[in-house]
């Protein structure tokens, strides 16, 4: 028997226990089984348990992502070994548990030198931020960027990943208590939370940025596209004003959806801008390649010292709704683990 952690039904806090239940049977073709040692949390678990995600609904065991040891593999798996300590990728959810079972294709490896708590941080956060700052939005040299939240698990990454292009300056929104922790890892101009950041940021670019990491949609998507330079873009990420606290508001819902513009085709000829929208699991159904190789680029980042994750907290799989909280009220700074 093994312990998960599941959202029995959409809601609240209220909603998440830890379960126990039969460990999985024994991998299959090109199938691999991780004793998993740290998963990482992400808003987008919240999206889950609230029952915003269409693909997976509650009841279900969450996590996207963990990271383990390999402890057993189909005869036909020759990418990976038993004993080998993995990254493990869980398009529809299931990683936050204490053994699993995955095709190869949802794991890589990871240098033994990287702990388990790291190695559960990177694979969404920053394949999220690498792909929608290098691929979408093509940063360049002499650049800005816009992050909002860039304290949390994605902005954090992103402000670190736009650093290793030269001369780029990068302006993100956080509570005043997190700026310091921003501005060490890369943010030029920390904005608090209610401060008018349209004009924090003309005041210092004129021209405005070249990308704005949007995770909020709503009435910040006009924002945001008001903040561009020629060639400028929004890359849509998340939209986390369609949750206040941690009740499910159809109010929030459909004021976030009727108060993001509708994108003129016209407006964006005019004015040399484009808009984008990223979802890390639709690229890896559609593009797996891609997404490998960006997977493996990150982690090499992070194996060199280019790339520092930061863990917020660690908390017991026991802890799973203080550890939601601190998530949800926006009181992390990096990533939030929990263990078994």
């Amino acid at each position: 028997m093994i312990r998960r952690v599941v959202a029995k039904g959409v809601g609240g806090l209220e909603q998440l226990e830890v379960e126990e239940g039969p460990a999985p049977a024994p991998p299959l073709k090109g199938q691999v089984t991780v004793l998993v040692k740290a998963c990482g949390l992400n808003f987008y678990d919240i999206y889950v348990r609230h029952g915003l995600n269409p693909e997976i609904q509650p009841p279900c065991t969450l996590g996207l992502e963990c990271a383990g040891v390999i402890s057993a593999v189909a005869e036909d798996v020759q990418s990976v070994k038993v004993g080998d300590h993995v990254a493990v990728h869980c398009p529809q959810a299931g990683a936050c548990t204490q053994q699993i079972t995955v095709d190869e294709e949802s794991v890589i490896v990871v240098p033994r030198d990287i702990s388990f708590e790291v190695a559960a941080s990177f694979t969404i956060a920053y394949q999220t931020a690498y792909f929608s700052l290098f691929h979408l939005g093509g940063l360049r040299p002499g650049g800005a960027v816009f992050i909002h939240s860039a304290a949390g698990g994605v902005g954090w990454a992103a402000t670190q990943l736009a650093k290793t292009i030269p001369n780029v300056t990068v302006f993100g929104t956080a509570s005043a208590h997190k700026h310091e922790a921003m501005q060490e890892n890369g943010v030029d101009y920390a904005i608090h939370h209610g401060q008018d950041y349209e004009r924090e940021i003309l005041k210092v670019r004129p021209q405005g940025v070249s990308i704005v990491l949007d995770s909020l949609a709503g009435a910040e998507f006009t924002r945001s596209q008001n903040l561009l330079e020629p060639l400028g873009k929004v890359v849509l990420i998340g939209a986390k004003g369609m949750i206040e606290g941690e009740h499910r508001s159809l109010w929030c819902i459909l004021k976030t959806w009727w108060n993001t513009k509708n994108v003129s085709p016209q407006s964006l000829i005019m004015k040399n801008h484009a808009v984008a929208g990223f979802h890390l699991t639709e690229l890896r159904k559609r593009d797996s390649k891609a997404f490998r190789k960006g997977w493996m680029e990150v982690r090499d980042m992070i194996a060199d010292g280019v790339l520092r994750p930061r863990i917020d907290s660690v908390w017991k799989f026991e802890e799973i709704v203080e550890a939601s909280k601190q998530i949800s009220e926006r009181k992390n700074i990096g990533k939030v683990i929990i263990k078994p």
